[in-house]
């Protein structure tokens, strides 16, 4: 059975990046630094960007690929500074990063946005914290927990708590739209499969294969 992903967001200048880095390192448990490249769907069928129809729909549907492993996920719940959604993950081979393209491509998700990322991921106090910096863009977090339903409740309070004694200021729903449009709003970054193919995208992206 899926688990719930609780999740909280916001936003990091540069200077509480490293600082949090620098922390973390101290006093927390380092995991791993992520690389990842992220093709991600919008609405169904449509060559569109709506932001409003977007914050309503349930379904968060991606193929990525992370220090060199794919991966086809979706997350099911409404998205928001502060959510709890389920999640499913399903392995690919790098092999077939552009076969689940075509796949999604025939059941008609063929537009969206891409995502490039370098993640550095932290566990503290029974919460991962995990600081994103996206190129050219800016510093965000997000502090999760991978919980069963019965769970969520208890996880946003260690969650939150944690977030406080940090200095970190969780996104309210207005701004963490306000974030996604402007990172999906960036020039070069979005796909129509109907118009282009993924191969000629996959070249200027080449050292996430």
């Amino acid at each position: 059975m899926a688990k719930i992903e609780v999740e909280h967001r916001g936003i990091l200048t540069k200077k509480k990046f490293d600082e949090l880095n620098l922390f973390l390192k101290k006093n927390g448990k380092f995991s791993e630094k992520k690389n990842r490249f992220s093709v991600i769907y919008f609405s169904r069928g449509k060559a569109t960007f709506n932001i409003g129809k977007i914050s309503k729909s349930p379904i968060d549907l991606r193929v990525r690929i992370t220090n060199k492993k794919s991966e086809l996920v979706l997350k099911y719940g409404k998205s928001s500074g502060v959510d709890a959604r389920k999640e499913f993950s399903f392995p690919l081979n790098v092999s077939q990063f552009e076969e689940a393209i075509e796949f999604l491509f025939i059941l008609g998700f063929y537009y969206g946005a891409l995502q490039v990322t370098t993640s550095l991921l932290y566990t503290y106090k029974g919460v991962e914290i995990v600081l994103v910096k996206v190129p050219k863009f800016g510093y965000y977090f997000e502090a999760e927990a991978l919980v069963e339903k019965r769970f969520v409740t208890s996880a946003n309070k260690k969650i939150s708590l944690v977030c406080q004694e940090l200095g970190l200021n969780i996104l309210s729903d207005k701004d963490f739209w306000k974030l996604l449009q402007n990172l999906n709003n960036r020039p070069g970054f979005r796909f129509n499969f109907k118009k282009q193919k993924f191969s000629d995208i996959k070249k200027r992206f080449k050292e996430y294969f």
